[in-house]
């Protein structure tokens, strides 16, 4: 049996039985199997199975479920008091009535048959503190009830009052929801680099309620945190921005100083990739390309990139590296980007455009401002510079649009967006790549504020057959050469015919010969070309 099996076996048993001898003696067994596993004694893991089934369970039932006059509970109380010690229950004191409840630790315990094991708060470092914080927040968005997660928080801080965060709450008299929100802040800032956060982000870890509460106090100043000089509005051009906010300095003098930030390596989600995760390929150009390309990795390295940065700055020049990188899909553009970071180890923040376009007024403008912010904390945060890369970035470089004075709407949003690209342009201090697939669309005033230019054209025939060769090693060089000869493919659509005659070796136990090969190539040609439907051009 599992050991819901046993819990589920224990709650039968009570139902016919109640809270009496004959309960003990008919669930022993099962009730021994909690015991064993969470070093309970059987009295503790029955109260554990009845808490378990009825969560929340409010203090004042207990007498009725356990079928007992209120002095006979107390005897029970040490028992519940060792549950709570040993973390495997919790007492929701927030509520108008008091409650025990199952942390979402040890219900992912119970769920999975194995011990659990409790996650002390005690005596953490600045780091372990905040990473404890962020798990807490993590486990909210899909596990934890809003008061839940306040009572993790709550104990959190309570554990570790000699802290520096810990003390500075209690030096400004912050009360349990203001620790709270600075917490959120401190830990978007620790362990993502995050400067800004939009108030709405909120709603993944509060009630609609709280957050609208929130909000309005946010926007009319009256919270704590703003009166206090702890958080602050965005300031987007000498304007406080509402809907995003930001630590102050001040916090982060007083509050932070303990933490070493710029060691933390801890980036959210997929849009940070690390040098170690980027695996070695082989690029095939053609001569002229190998070379820039080769120059552009060489003044990436880091000693020559301080180098050039000083210089640069002496000379009172713009210290940024600005790259585009354009030419027909597949020709290996954005491995390129990938490759020359993990030669140079240097991350990459993948910005995706998609992301940053929303239908609502003015919030493309906030998101794409974001992702500068975002990428200015990551270059102040590490040694090497990551490179910021904008994969297929058509959509924000195009060429602005000419629009009659006084109208809104969607190329206003473009215009906007592209204003604010090229004056962080200006003012960039690390590595941008972007790669497009149609120069021809490019505004005229991106040209010039991009310091390197590579076209990637399609490969010449001694590079495909190159590719053919390296792509599949089993292909006879006479073989290879009439295959580059006779397909004008770029890489990504050999790669593509490689990944179909793997397919089909697997289907039919045999490697495919020319005349299969033949077919998977006219194949690509026929899925490559384009067809117009519908309009005569």
């Amino acid at each position: 049996m599992t050991i819901l099996n046993h819990l589920e076996k224990i709650i039968a048993i009570y139902g016919e039985r109640g809270f009496k001898e004959p309960f003990f003696i008919e669930a022993d067994e099962n009730l021994q199997a909690i015991s064993a596993l969470y070093k309970i004694n059987i009295i503790q893991s029955a109260l554990f199975a009845l808490i378990m089934e009825n969560e929340p369970l409010e203090i004042h039932k207990f007498p009725s479920i356990l079928k007992c006059n209120k002095i006979q509970m107390y005897q029970y109380m040490e028992d519940l008091d060792e549950l709570q010690e040993r973390k495997l229950i919790r007492k929701n004191t927030r509520s108008d009535s008091e409650s025990y409840y199952i942390p979402h630790d040890v219900i992912k315990a119970v769920r999975k048959g194995i011990e659990y094991i409790n996650i002390s708060n005690q005596n953490l470092n600045p780091a372990e503190f905040f990473e404890r914080a962020e798990e807490i927040f993590d486990a909210s968005e899909f596990e934890l009830s809003s008061e839940e997660m306040m009572m993790e928080i709550k104990d959190l801080v309570k554990s570790n009052r000699d802290l520096l965060f810990v003390q500075k709450t209690l030096d400004h008299d912050l009360k349990e929801g203001s620790i709270l929100l600075l917490l959120i802040f401190c830990c978007a800032h620790i362990n993502h680099n995050e400067k800004t956060i939009n108030l709405s982000r909120l709603n993944c870890l509060l009630n609609r309620a709280q957050t609208r509460e929130i909000c309005k106090r946010f926007k009319s100043r009256e919270h704590k945190l703003l009166k206090n000089g702890l958080i602050e509005p965005y300031n987007n051009n000498g304007l406080a921005d509402t809907e995003y906010y930001q630590l102050t300095e001040k916090t982060k003098n007083e509050f932070l100083s303990d933490v070493d930030i710029k060691k933390k390596k801890n980036y959210s989600g997929n849009n940070f990739i690390i040098p170690e995760d980027i695996g070695n390929k082989n690029l095939f150009f053609n001569p002229g390309i190998n070379e820039r390309i080769r120059e552009l990795s060489s003044l990436l390295d880091q000693a020559q990139f301080c180098k050039i940065q000083k210089n640069l700055e002496d000379r009172g020049m713009r210290t940024g590296f600005a790259c585009l990188f354009s030419g027909p899909p597949g020709t290996g553009k954005t491995e390129t980007v990938y490759q020359i970071a993990r030669e140079t180890g240097r991350g990459i923040y993948l910005v995706d455009i998609s992301e940053t376009k929303s239908m609502w007024f003015g919030e493309s403008e906030k998101r794409i401002k974001a992702v500068f912010e975002n990428y200015k904390g990551l270059v102040q945060s590490n040694d090497l510079a990551p490179i910021l890369l904008f994969n297929e970035a058509d959509a924000v470089l195009g060429k602005r649009q000419e629009l009659p004075k006084g109208r809104s709407g969607p190329g206003q949003t473009e215009n906007a967006i592209q204003n604010i690209i090229l004056q962080e342009l200006e003012n960039l201090n690390g590595i941008l790549i972007a790669t497009t697939n149609m120069t021809m669309n490019l505004d005229r005033a991106f040209e010039r504020r991009f310091l390197y230019k590579i076209t990637f054209g399609k490969p010449d025939t001694e590079s495909r057959k190159k590719m053919w060769q390296y792509f599949m090693p089993s292909l006879q060089e006479h073989d290879a050469a009439i295959l580059a000869k006779k397909y004008d493919f770029s890489g990504g659509q050999i790669e593509n015919i490689l990944r179909k005659s793997t397919v089909s070796e697997i289907l039919r136990g045999e490697k495919p010969d020319m005349e299969r090969l033949d077919l998977f190539c006219l194949e690509e040609n026929i899925e490559k070309t384009d067809v117009k439907i519908g309009f005569l051009s």
